[in-house]
């Protein structure tokens, strides 16, 4: 930090570092509004210390006045840190800060670790351990966590990009001349809150945790702050904040869960009466004028600092493989009527209690590449499945992966076998997703016919090649699904003969997604045309299907 801050020192423009520290804007935030990028926002207190010493060489050399003027410097003591508050605040009596910075309201100057306030007498240093690093350690590691990466979420109240715009306006009305401040807006210079905290915070959050900062990670730490006087400060804006604002600060705010800890952020902002977006929405409609005759700028000294909450979880994680289902009185998902489990159990059930538990994880949900009905078998190389793990506290190695699908393998009921278990990513997701519209699947179907089967009926019905079906929405599905009708297409046909029957075959189709193979047998009173029965002239029935095979690139 001092190497880094020593080489600009000479270039800074001490008059207004000056006037940004009186005003009770902390160093850390003059560093952002000088669009220092280069300068170790993690180091407060030398930054503060090498700092106020180049103002009063700066100043004295230009024989300023230093002391009851605008400019005045904060004085050094005689020891190695600032005789003042650090960052011209003071800190940590009880929890609370006093005199938190103007702009950033705190956020900033608590993220040190060592906090130093003036005692009653205005004689002595105390040094105070604020811990705010720890705390955010803590909350990482408090619902059992662990990870070896992570990614910072920070979320602000709307208040601070108000006080932004209020101090940069200050600075360009006091400063025209000064090219720092040339820009209409501050979004267009300054290093914002949000990169500040993060930059302040990565690294010493790294060593505290073991984990590496990784922007991708699925371990996030979300840092949640308000402030109890941003709506009351935010009332000048009024009808200028429309939308979403109004209706949550009238109480009309969505009840839904929030899906991940942003979803959260976003909700407490609201629950506040505020909305981050809204108001960016409303400063940028406002003209400098308007602006200036409703907020007072500089901006007024803060009484209490944000509030800080901090929250852990993971993002989804994915298990995903292909499922076998060996018995006909088994469901998909769980299946319920009145209360009433319908069939023995579940391919769900039998995955999840599973694979679930060693993750520790929230909740989770059973996705698959399409269903078959519960007396319909899955079976060749399996069905394409995906279990979406909510908040894992524990990520198994490949190798406990690999016992999972052993034990599932293993359950004397027999009922599903998995092959293939590993760990994926979301993009296995969306895979599953496009194969459900576009893959082929492949079925074995028991026919009976309402005469015996020949020959020339095999024949005929292995003729057909993409033979295209006007498919009616099947009876036994009209209470769930549109009455539509949908053209489907078998790809081709085969059939084998059953020894010791006459009037029973097996059929083997390749279809298209979304078939429906018993109504293609049977023809649903006539709702699905052509059908077996119609292409061989005489009444047909389905006694047993199963599927054979699922035609997706799953690996």
């Amino acid at each position: 930090m001092e190497d880094s801050l020593l080489k600009l020192l000479p270039s800074l423009p001490s008059a207004i570092i000056s006037d940004l520290l009186t005003l009770g804007v902390c160093v850390r935030c003059v560093f952002r509004f000088l669009n220092m990028r280069s300068v170790d926002f993690a180091a407060a207190i030398p930054s503060c210390y090498l700092l106020i010493s180049h103002l009063q060489a700066s100043m004295l050399d230009s024989g300023a006045q230093m002391n009851g003027s605008a400019g005045t410097v904060p004085k050094v003591g005689t020891d190695s840190e600032p005789q003042c508050a650090v960052e011209n605040s003071a800190h940590t009596i009880d929890g609370g800060i006093v005199e938190p910075c103007i702009v950033c309201l705190g956020i900033l100057q608590v993220l040190d670790d060592n906090m130093y306030k003036e005692s009653v007498s205005g004689t002595e240093l105390q040094r105070y351990c604020y811990g705010a690093k720890q705390k955010i350690v803590e909350a990482a590691h408090k619902e059992g966590h662990e990870f070896d990466s992570f990614c910072l979420e920070v979320s602000l109240p709307a208040i601070c990009v108000v006080r932004e715009r209020a101090l940069w306006y200050y600075l360009k009305q006091k400063y025209p001349e000064e090219a720092l401040f040339s820009h209409n807006h501050e979004t267009d210079h300054i290093v914002t809150l949000k990169e500040a905290v993060k930059w302040s915070l990565i690294a010493p959050l790294e060593l505290l945790l073991g984990a590496k900062f990784d922007s991708n990670s699925l371990f996030r730490i979300a840092l949640l702050y308000k402030h109890p006087e941003s709506l009351a400060e935010l009332d000048f804006l009024g009808g200028h904040v429309g939308g979403d604002a109004k209706r949550r600060r009238h109480g009309s705010v969505d009840s839904g869960p929030p899906a991940g800890l942003a979803a959260v952020a976003a909700a407490r902002t609201a629950e506040a009466g505020e909305s981050l977006t809204s108001v960016m929405r409303a400063l940028a409609t406002m003209s400098y004028d308007s602006f200036s005759r409703t907020f007072t700028w500089p901006p007024s000294k803060p009484i209490t600092p944000c509030e800080l909450a901090t929250m852990c979880w993971r993002m989804p994680v994915f298990v995903g493989g292909r499922y076998l289902k060996y018995s006909r009185n088994i469901s998909q998902s769980r299946w319920m009527i009145d209360d009433e489990r319908m069939g023995e159990g579940s391919v769900q059930e039998v995955i999840g209690d599973v694979v679930f538990p060693p993750y520790k994880g929230d909740s989770y949900k059973f996705h698959a590449a399409g269903r078959e009905d519960i007396d319909v078998r899955m079976l060749g190389p399996g069905r394409p499945f995906i279990v979406e793990i909510s908040n894992a506290r524990v990520i198994p190695s490949s190798a406990e992966i690999r016992k999972l699908e052993r034990d599932i393998n293993s359950l004397k009921e027999g009922w599903v076998k998995v092959r293939e278990l590993r760990q994926v990513g979301i993009d296995a997701c969306a895979i599953m997703r496009e194969g459900e519209s576009e893959k082929q699947k492949e079925y074995a179907a028991v026919v009976w016919l309402s005469r015996p089967v020949t020959e020339a009926d095999f024949e005929c019905l292995s003729s057909f090649k993409e033979l295209e079906l006007q498919q009616k929405t099947p009876v036994r599905v009209l209470h769930r699904r549109s009455p539509l009708t949908r053209p489907r297409t078998i790809h081709w046909m085969r059939c084998k003969e059953i020894k010791g029957t006459q009037n029973y075959f097996v059929l083997f189709l390749c279809t298209q997604a979304g078939t429906y193979i018993k109504e293609f047998v049977h023809g649903d009173l006539g709702r699905t045309f052509p059908n077996v029965g119609s292409i061989l002239g005489c009444e047909a029935d389905i006694l047993q299907l199963d599927v054979m095979d699922v035609k997706m690139d799953f690996h």
